[in-house]
């Protein structure tokens, strides 16, 4: 917000437009005012599907409080530490390294409130959000979180933070807040009637059935059932409205993250990008950001899931035409320059496996427990190490503690520490008093004889241990598996190897493998022998691997090849709802959580049953726990 003396800005004509966009929801205002009061929550999530009106709500009660605040958008962040602050320093107007700067540039400007929307993009960062960031923060600043899940176990179980959180979920308008939006649309009675009977307070429904209305002239033929049978099949009358040319442009914006001119010229050789362009601005539920235009998550939705029903080999190809247009694009025209993070996005988004897009955009209701380990960690990492590596692994473990306590992240239950990692850049470690650990030798030594290209740099993941099966496969070895990508991220410009040293070789090898890993060697640590495995990312680093990934999961499968994890078989959407399906939810509440109609959920279940070979809802949950996308 402006301060009190500065001149009139095009910024505050939008601020006074976002207020008189908030419509109703006057219990929702009262509690995000209770936050801000100085004996309010530290944190504050505001949670709820898609489309619910999440952040109209806290943007226009901010405006209309006149508090000082500042927003950051997970969706265009790196979600990694130095990403998150340089995107912080850009809306400060001041560079920040640390949080503890970013805490004296939001006091020196006296903000007075920090909005994260679409949360969901930073699963990586929960942990250092909570440990870190709003912990440097001063006293009076509120830190509100907006997105589509509720706060993780680790906001109520680490040390402090159960009373300093808040949550407020967002559900459905009541009728007369959406009769005064409605109205505020231009609608006349019988069409808020006719709108108000399908959308069901559903704000996003209610806008689809208004442009239906527009276009149409009059009321469609009337339709009935949930808002998200309501969105179905009202964006599925618009998209009918297309011809089959402008038809194929939207269907390849469905594959995407985001659609650039350049990227629709490389998916559509046969199109006038300029004319595509034009296409997507004219369908509703469209957002345009400094970095391209995105579909919203229902219109995506629809229209993707019923494009990969009638032509899935189309959307193998629009795949792979997109990855490569995406590898060979404008950021890969300079090497001296670092990787955009608006590249790796577009890359991860477009591949299947989870362990690389639950890094982005975790699936349903998964939780990112993880978070740097803090002193009082020790004795349970140690217990852990005990149990699976012995007195010689912990007493290695111990070193490892001693000199390089800022390399161990855990994950966190309702009993404390369920997991650990320990992982390293190389060359901050190999000269250290860790230099006689037979794990970093044997890596070193392979470095000599295999040197990456000039420059780069490796990765050593010492340990990965969860409390219930040491190295095996559970839920939360898995959490700390996808935080792994976190240090991916981090140093994706010179990132060029990753080592791990691996005793249950024969259990772990099948996702290592799918991962890349190779076996480099063996090497015998803490008394047991165990296999040295590196992941090789190539010249073309971190975006050529997601690439190569891509590209692999659209080739036709080779029956005399290993076979791939059925998992990998499963669309993004369909790993969403195996996740909400594992936890509990029934058809219904599919339904209901993603805005879709019963029908579609149903239909999603039958197809994951039938991709991974099993028969009920209790072998699909032992899936997709083993996998990690529920817990």
């Amino acid at each position: 917000m402006p301060a009190d003396d500065a001149p009139a800005l095009v910024a505050d004509r939008l601020a006074a437009a976002r207020a008189t966009e908030l419509v109703g929801r006057a219990e929702e205002q009262r509690v995000l005012r209770s936050w801000l009061d100085p004996t309010g929550p530290a944190v504050g999530f505001v949670h709820g599907p898609g489309g619910i009106g999440k952040t109209t709500l806290v943007r226009g009660t901010l405006t209309r409080l006149g508090r000082r605040w500042v927003e950051l958008d997970g969706r265009a962040v790196e979600p990694t530490p130095p990403g998150a602050l340089a995107a912080l320093g850009r809306v400060l107007g001041r560079p920040v390294g640390t949080p503890a700067e970013a805490s004296r540039a939001m006091a020196a400007l006296d903000t007075e409130v920090l909005v994260v929307d679409s949360y969901e993009r930073w699963n990586l960062l929960d942990g250092w959000l909570r440990a870190e960031l709003v912990a440097a923060l001063p006293a009076h600043v509120t830190t509100v979180v907006v997105g589509r899940r509720a706060p993780n176990l680790a906001w109520r179980t680490s040390p402090g933070w159960r009373p300093l959180v808040a949550e407020l979920a967002v559900g459905p308008l009541p009728p007369e807040d959406l009769d005064e939006l409605l109205r505020g649309r231009g609608l006349d009675d019988g069409q808020r009637a006719w709108v108000s009977a399908l959308a069901h307070g559903h704000p996003l429904a209610a806008a689809i059935a208004a442009e239906a209305l527009h276009r149409s002239g009059g009321a469609p033929a009337p339709a009935a059932g949930t808002p998200g049978e309501v969105a179905e099949e009202l964006f599925e009358v618009l998209l009918d409205d297309l011809d089959p040319a402008e038809l194929e442009v939207v269907e390849a914006a469905t594959v995407l993250r985001r659609v650039t001119r350049p990227l629709l010229r490389s998916v559509l050789p046969g199109h006038d990008p300029d004319r595509a362009w034009a296409v997507l601005r004219r369908i509703p539920l469209t957002r345009v950001s400094e970095s391209g235009l995105e579909l919203s998550g229902v219109a995506r939705a629809v229209a993707l899931d019923a494009l990969e029903r009638r032509d899935p080999d189309r959307v193998r190809a629009l795949r792979t035409r997109a990855a490569h247009a995406i590898l060979d694009g404008p950021a890969a025209a300079d090497d001296a320059r670092t990787p955009d993070w608006d590249t790796t996005a577009d890359l991860m988004h477009l591949v299947r496996n989870p362990v690389i897009r639950n890094a982005y955009a975790p699936p349903g209701g998964l939780h990112h427990p993880a978070e740097r380990a803090w002193p009082e960690d020790r004795a349970a990492i140690l217990e852990i190490a005990t149990r699976f590596t012995g007195a010689a692994g912990a007493a290695l473990t111990e070193t490892w503690w001693r000199e390089r306590s800022q390399d161990f992240h855990v994950a966190r239950g309702e009993a404390g520490v369920t997991a650990f990692s320990t992982v390293a850049v190389h060359d901050e470690v190999v000269e250290s008093p860790l230099r006689g650990d037979p794990v970093l030798g044997a890596t070193t030594e392979h470095l000599r004889r295999h040197p990456p290209p000039a420059g780069g740099r490796a990765l050593l993941v010492r340990s990965l241990l969860g409390h219930r099966r040491g190295e095996l496969a559970a839920p939360e070895l898995a959490t700390l598996v996808v935080d792994l990508k976190r240090s991916y991220l981090e140093h994706r410009a010179t990132l060029r190897r990753v080592y791990t040293a691996v005793h249950e070789w024969e259990a772990v090898s099948p996702l290592l493998r799918t991962m890349g890993f190779v076996p480099a060697g063996t090497v015998t640590t803490g008394g047991l022998p165990h296999r040295l495995a590196v992941l090789d990312f190539g010249d073309s680093g971190l975006d050529g691997w997601i690439a190569r990934h891509v590209l692999d999961e659209q080739l036709p499968r080779d029956h005399s090849a290993p076979p791939r994890p059925a998992l990998l078989e499963l669309t993004p959407r369909e790993q969403e709802v195996l996740s909400l399906l594992a936890a509990g939810l029934t058809n219904v509440e599919l339904a209901r959580t993603l805005v879709i109609s019963e029908r579609t959920a149903n239909r999603h279940v039958s197809n994951i049953y039938t991709k991974l070979g099993v028969r009920n809802r209790a072998e699909a949950t032992r899936v997709a726990v083993e996998a990690g996308i529920a817990s």
